[in-house]
């Protein structure tokens, strides 16, 4: 088939790849200059997203209620829109609704996607941590009581789910990450020895080599102007591009999809924060990843650079100021945790602030929109590096009519 990928970051990198690996004739449009310049430019690269910060799962990660509490984690504009309001009323019953049959659907599904993509990541990789520099190994840092009351609660039912996971004292912790700061306080931590960590847009660029080595095309600068679905096609401002099929992999983005199919998704957009910084200190940096629970932030080695993430904005804008005080808290965090680890002086430093879709249950937008060959592959929040490479393969088999690995109707964008 003749198939038109729109968007490419991680998730529409990885679906061009999959289906140019089926022997598909496959286009790639993206409005931007290069790959991966949006989302998938400097997130955190955090691969495990049941364990993940903020709006992960309804029910798994930190209670929407506890960020909006004056913890000064998430910040808003004084007036939120109606549809925020929506979606938020609609996140919080998810979260009540989690745990009430003893079981979590959603977080299953999340998981199994998370397996599938793990398994799926790396099967043409001799050495990840050289090309993508992958990390393994992953600890959640818990400063109080309550915390550490939070996760043994979902402790079961991370095991249950096959995760595998420890609960450490500090001088354990201390094993695994020995440059942790001796002068912040806290009281234990998790540990996910299968967890990981990579540059997700050094990742993006190597599956695009690949999918290019199969015969993928690309077309970068190009701005859709919208999806034409009689004929089906692709309008750019010189031509309608016909195809057999196109696939949305517009990430927080649904102009288009809204546009040619009526398709509204209950989807928010929210803004995070990183700061990346060079190597100061080998022996004082991370070995791998760690997140600070109370504070949601994320501490990522990336080959000679840390990075951290955090921030979650809501109801703003591209072009919005940088919110100082998140950006102040970060570079604080990164010294308090790794003292003398990052150059945070350098000229090398680099800040960036991305947007993310999120949709009311937490899962993504994949499979067939309702109209006759559209398809989507959207809305992963803040899991586009970890679930690409699952959701890719995914739509593939169900593009084509096979079955798929994993049971993907928790996905299926009619779901709303």
């Amino acid at each position: 088939m003749n198939i038109a990928i729109v968007g490419a970051g991680i998730t529409g990198i990885s679906t061009a790849l999959e289906l140019a690996r089926d022997g598909h004739q496959v286009t790639v449009y993206e409005q931007m200059n290069a790959t991966a310049e949006e989302a998938s430019f400097a997130p955190g690269g955090w691969l495990s997203p049941c364990v993940a910060p903020s709006l992960s799962a309804p029910g798994v990660g930190m209670p929407l209620k506890q960020l909006q509490k004056g913890s000064g984690l998430l910040q808003a504009s004084t007036f939120l829109g109606s549809n925020t309001w929506r979606w938020m009323r609609q996140w919080k019953k998810h979260e009540k609704q989690a745990f009430k049959q003893g079981a979590h659907p959603l977080f299953s599904a999340l998981q199994a996607m998370s397996s599938y993509s793990q398994d799926l990541r790396w099967q043409d990789c001799e050495d990840p941590e050289s090309i993508a520099e992958q990390r393994p190994g992953a600890l959640i840092l818990l400063r109080n009581p309550q915390e550490l009351e939070f996760w043994q609660q979902r402790l079961p039912l991370l095991q249950e789910q096959g995760i595998a996971c420890q609960l450490l004292s500090p001088q354990q912790a201390l094993g695994i990450e020995p440059s942790l700061g001796q002068d912040i306080a806290w009281l234990s931590a998790l540990h996910f020895p299968q967890g990981e960590s990579i540059n997700p847009r050094l990742w993006t660029h190597l599956l695009r080599m690949q999918a290019q080595h199969l015969g993928a095309h690309f077309h970068t600068g190009v701005p859709i102007q919208r999806i034409s679905t009689q004929p089906l096609g692709v309008q750019t401002a010189q031509q309608l591009h016909l195809h057999d099929a196109i696939v949305l992999c517009t990430g927080a983005h649904q102009q288009l999809s809204s546009q040619a199919l009526g398709l509204q998704l209950p989807l928010m957009t929210n803004w995070g924060y990183s700061v990346t910084a060079p190597v100061r200190d080998a022996l004082q940096a991370p070995r791998g990843s760690v997140m600070d629970w109370a504070q949601q932030a994320t501490i990522t080695r990336m080959g000679q650079r840390v990075r951290i993430t955090a921030g979650l904005e809501l109801d703003s804008t591209a072009n919005a100021p940088h919110h100082t005080a998140t950006l102040q808290r970060m570079y604080r965090l990164l010294n308090d945790w790794f003292p003398g680890g990052a150059h945070l002086s350098s000229p090398q430093v680099q800040v960036w602030r991305g947007v993310r879709g999120h949709l009311p249950d937490g899962l993504p937008a994949v499979g067939a929109s309702g109209r006759p060959g559209v398809w989507l592959n959207l809305a992963h929040g803040s899991h586009g590096a970890s679930l690409a490479a699952g959701c890719a393969r995914a739509l593939a088999d169900m593009l084509a009519g096979r079955p798929t690995a994993i049971d993907m109707q928790a996905f299926s964008p009619l779901r709303f």
